[in-house]
């Protein structure tokens, strides 16, 4: 069973907020890349930042063990995640015994996969409450999952993340010859792919770039490691999903 994983562990503290006001703090989940492993609604409606009456959830069909997963693109210490239920129909019950989590590879293939649970919702879950869970994780991580350990559905209004970006120390990067980032979110012109490297550690954003020894500017990054395509003579390096990430700050 997956619960009884050695790595895992379980903050059981969270906190039913309603009606309660709480500081704003940027939502570091806000837009980025989320999916649902059997999409009834689209996954971005968990994270688009609408959590009003009338929107609508995220929602995973039947299926066994259903989740949302969202990629903060970029590797961050997670203070705290909240997330909603359903504010729209009759779905509440579809978030009951969710346990919400945090990883660093999003890959559950990956040895010592570091899964880190901040808690789990009550088994009884209403229309639109509120459960914010706090993480204490020592290492940065880069996904946040939401899932339930049965063959049921998964529904959720809204998923709320607080955190700070973390220098991360990578222990390995995979090569692909001959590609090149497409839509860069920064470029560079650097005089080693060495250099290129340290460029992309030092933007906390990066998780992976293309480097050509003579193109101007020759050094792209990009917080998505799948937006690349053929180009000769470029190179791409991408943070490897199995690498160890330990702060360096």
């Amino acid at each position: 069973m997956r619960l009884t994983t050695r790595n895992l562990v379980i903050a059981v503290s969270y906190a039913f907020l309603q009606g309660v006001s709480v500081g704003k703090a940027e939502n570091i989940m806000l837009a980025k890349p989320s999916k649902l492993n059997r999409v009834v609604w689209n996954a971005e409606f968990a994270n688009d930042g609408n959590n009003n009456p009338g929107s609508q959830p995220a929602r995973a069909w039947y299926t066994v063990n259903p989740y949302w997963q969202g990629d903060l693109q970029g590797y961050f210490t997670v203070h705290n995640i909240s997330v909603t239920s359903d504010v729209t129909h009759n779905y509440g019950k579809e978030l009951g015994s969710a346990y919400v989590e945090v990883h660093a590879s999003g890959n559950s293939s990956c040895p010592d996969g570091d899964i880190f649970i901040c808690g789990q919702c009550p088994a009884v879950v209403g229309k639109g409450e509120t459960f914010t869970f706090t993480c204490s994780h020592p290492r940065p991580v880069r996904f946040v999952k939401v899932w339930r350990n049965m063959t049921d559905r998964l529904v959720i209004s809204e998923v709320v993340v607080h955190g700070t970006p973390a220098t991360t120390s990578v222990t390995k990067y995979s090569r692909a010859i001959a590609t090149k980032v497409s839509t860069p979110m920064t470029s560079l012109a650097v005089t080693s792919a060495a250099d290129c490297s340290s460029q992309c550690y030092a933007n906390k954003s990066c998780l992976s770039f293309s480097y050509h020894p003579t193109a101007a500017p020759n050094c792209l990054l990009t917080t998505n490691p799948e937006d690349a395509a053929e180009a000769i003579g470029w190179s791409t390096f991408t943070i490897d999903v199995c690498s160890s990430y330990n702060s360096c700050e």
